[in-house]
């Protein structure tokens, strides 16, 4: 499907740039001709994807931007204006990393980031989106929510919570804006093999961590991970004129684990 899309002269922002369903993200846009800017917080992954894109005859720029930082945000946005003049695509991937802890044991502080970035981070990064996209009276807008966004998850409430919230703000603002030229939809991964994942494994043995992970896979009725690649395959087509009639959607991609 990716293979007959186009995206040759578009302009798009990926934020969360760098690493996992982000970094696939990024560089499936640029093997469709678009320049892509890019955001993260980690310098090092962000400056070297942005060499790998150049060196293969891509455009990219890459972004440091902390999505809990309000100022990053709003300068992260006027670059890209400044740079190309507009933004034909926005790709908001946020994701606080919050323990998975039982409700009342997190502190205001986790409470806090969590909402600040998952949440609040998303709905600055649209702010400033749509208001260019107003100017110029079109583009497309995906937002990276998750099937934990859909239903409860025990031990992570806030998590889910924002992602619920997420959700929610992609259907209210597409309704707001669709009629105005912006589309605007959702993409609700399952489990995606990605560092993330990684990270709840990292102090188990080689063997309990193949083992964890192999059970896990095996909850899944498809019977594995997704790849971050075929999470940025739905993001590249919602964003192109193949979904042309598709706007407020929560698209879910998990394997069939919510079935």
């Amino acid at each position: 499907m990716m293979n007959s899309l186009t995206f040759e002269d578009q302009i798009v922002l990926v934020t969360g740039g760098s690493l996992g369903i982000g970094r696939a993200t990024v560089l499936a846009f640029a093997n469709q001709g678009a320049s892509v800017v890019f955001a993260s917080r980690g310098v090092e992954a962000g400056i070297s994807l942005q060499t790998e894109i150049i060196q293969s005859g891509g455009r990219a720029m890459y972004i440091q931007a902390d999505m809990a930082n309000p100022a990053d945000i709003e300068t992260m946005v006027e670059k890209v204006i400044q740079t190309y003049g507009r933004i034909d695509h926005a790709v908001n991937n946020v994701a606080a990393n919050v323990p998975l802890t039982p409700t009342a044991e997190l502190t205001e502080s986790e409470a806090d980031y969590s909402l600040d970035v998952n949440l609040k981070g998303m709905w600055l990064c649209m702010k400033y989106q749509l208001q260019q996209m107003l100017t110029q009276g079109n583009g497309t807008i995906v937002n990276i929510a998750s099937v934990n966004g859909l239903s409860g998850t025990p031990i992570g409430s806030l998590y889910t919570a924002s992602k619920h919230g997420v959700v929610g703000l992609t259907r209210s603002t597409a309704l707001e804006y669709v009629r105005q030229g912006i589309r605007i939809n959702a993409v609700c991964p399952g489990l995606v093999h990605t560092p993330r994942l990684e990270r709840r494994w990292s102090e188990l043995s080689p063997e309990q961590r193949s083992q964890s992970m192999q059970d896990l896979a095996n909850s899944i009725p498809i019977g594995r991970f997704a790849q971050p690649e075929e999470i940025a395959a739905a993001i590249l087509w919602l964003s192109s004129t193949e979904s042309s009639y598709i706007v407020g959607q929560a698209i879910v991609i998990d394997g069939g684990l919510t079935a």
